[in-house]
């Protein structure tokens, strides 16, 4: 069983990335896929809209994944493990949290061994000036850990900007894939998902 945690600010676009990818990356892996929201904002929705989508969701409403709910985090992903058996845990945390922070909690992961651990981190590209302002040092730590890093709602901005953000992750994330995405028309989710894919 392998994972993926997929941050990245609250209203970055996670949630619509993920419903417009996981089809995909399941047709392309032949994997069974089951997902961990924790909606630190708005509890429940996410959810509720993934489960119209058929997709087997487990929430964890209470807290953020990295700090209050770090047990139980690992009880849950041993839960599905163990009675859904999917191939893929996608997790998609709260806004707020540190993916570095998950990591070391699965580090403590007692469960039957797992395979790979990716992290992709979203970054809004319309809001980019702001968050470089307020949240510089949340940032950086999510990009340090990125395995990959999407550009969301590309289609908004110019290639102005998103050169300026390429050129602004890259001493944080390395060689490490950065793609722009559009989940609203689709720009490169395909190229996302073979990059994930194919790592």
């Amino acid at each position: 069983m392998d994972m993926v945690i997929i941050a990245g600010f609250l209203g970055s676009g996670k949630t619509t990335l993920i419903l417009n990818s996981i089809g995909r990356i399941s047709e392309r892996a032949g994997k069974r896929i089951a997902i961990i929201v924790n909606d630190f904002g708005n509890i429940g929705i996410d959810g509720k809209v993934m489960e119209k989508y058929g997709l087997k969701v487990q929430e964890l409403p209470r807290g953020c994944i990295c700090c209050t709910l770090g047990p139980n985090f690992l009880e849950t992903v041993r839960m599905i493990h163990d009675k859904m058996n999917p191939d893929l845990i996608v997790v998609e945390p709260s806004g707020i949290a540190d993916p570095d922070s998950i990591l070391a909690t699965m580090e403590h992961y007692r469960g039957p061994p797992l395979g790979s651990i990716k992290t992709v981190v979203v970054l809004d590209a319309v809001r980019f000036p702001i968050l470089i302002q307020a949240m510089k040092n949340p940032l950086h730590l999510q990009l340090r850990v990125a395995d990959i890093l999407l550009l969301t709602k590309s289609d908004e901005v110019d290639e102005t900007r998103l050169r300026m953000m390429e050129e602004y992750a890259r001493p944080f994330v390395g060689d490490k894939p950065i793609i722009p995405v559009s989940s609203v028309n689709g720009t490169n989710v395909d190229k996302f998902v073979e990059t994930l894919v194919g790592q």
